[in-house]
């Protein structure tokens, strides 16, 4: 059932729906992660209670409702329910229906619009104009969305709803400075490790498997953050020179390839999650 649940948030997630303001704003989770984050502020907690009342406590929440749910879950109740979660969790908005608009505006050479949807969705800054532009908007769109995305689906599917929610959470707190933060950065090491390594061997088999593996290299196995080594193996499978990548022309090709390589990855995940769900029950 979560796969089904999956596959159908992914297909909403690229329809154009006008989704209500609770759902589609920016930082929803903020939203609702605030009131708790001003308790546990006003209550002057320790920096690892914060953490587990901000991301752990939730989680708990989530799987204490979908264990007393677990009849329901093959009803409309329960699937209305986990579709609901899933969105708020990864957003409304498909990164891969973004990005196709981006390439849309860059094929017309209108870098102006380019750049303002980009900052609109992704926070980048700057314009097409600069120097390493494209380059920088590529770096947050793998760390940013694209890792949220592959990584809540590994857990969701290995473990169930609450991990998912945990990780998003814990990815939330650790890209703010609030009571908790300093720790969840450490977990979001710990749980983004082996989501990261898994991700660079679908990188291998959507590219060039030789050449992604040796831009990983030894960093495959170290007990490290994967930001650079996940950049070098992304830059691998998409072959395409860096030169004069700063022309408006050029970037929009890197953001295509981009596209290209994780389109086919998220084939790959969907598939190793299809085969995990037969294997595992």
């Amino acid at each position: 059932m979560k796969l089904v649940i999956l596959l159908l948030v992914l297909a909403l997630r690229r329809m154009d729906i006008h989704w209500p303001q609770w759902l589609a704003e920016h930082d929803r989770i903020g939203r609702v992660a605030g009131p708790i984050g001003a308790r546990t502020e006003s209550a002057g907690l320790a920096e690892e209670l914060a953490w587990l009342v901000r991301v752990a406590l939730p989680a708990l929440l989530v799987a204490l409702v979908f264990a007393l749910m677990h009849g329901w879950l093959l009803t409309l109740l329960g699937m209305a329910l986990g579709t609901a979660l899933l969105l708020w969790l990864l957003g409304p908005e498909s990164e891969f229906r973004t990005v196709d608009d981006l390439l849309v505006r860059g094929r017309m050479n209108d870098g102006d619009q380019l750049a303002a949807l980009a900052a609109e969705r992704f926070d980048a800054t700057g314009t097409p104009d600069d120097d390493g532009y494209f380059d920088r908007l590529i770096y947050t769109i793998l760390h940013r969305e694209t890792r949220r995305l592959f990584a809540s689906v590994f857990y969701l599917i290995t473990l169930g709803y609450w991990a998912a929610v945990l990780y998003v959470l814990n990815c939330w707190l650790a890209s703010r400075r609030l009571p908790g933060s300093d720790t969840a950065r450490w977990v979001d090491v710990a749980l983004f490790w082996l989501p990261s390594r898994l991700l660079v061997v679908v990188m291998a088999l959507a590219g060039d498997f030789r050449r992604v593996m040796d831009a990983a290299g030894d960093k495959l196995w170290a007990l490290e953050e994967g930001d650079s080594m996940l950049a070098q193996s992304l830059e691998a499978a998409m072959h395409i020179p860096v030169e004069d990548s700063d022309t408006l022309q050029a970037g929009v090709d890197r953001l295509d390839a981009m596209q290209s390589v994780l389109q086919r990855c998220l084939a790959i995940w969907l598939i190793m999650a299809a085969v995990w769900v037969v294997l595992v029950g």
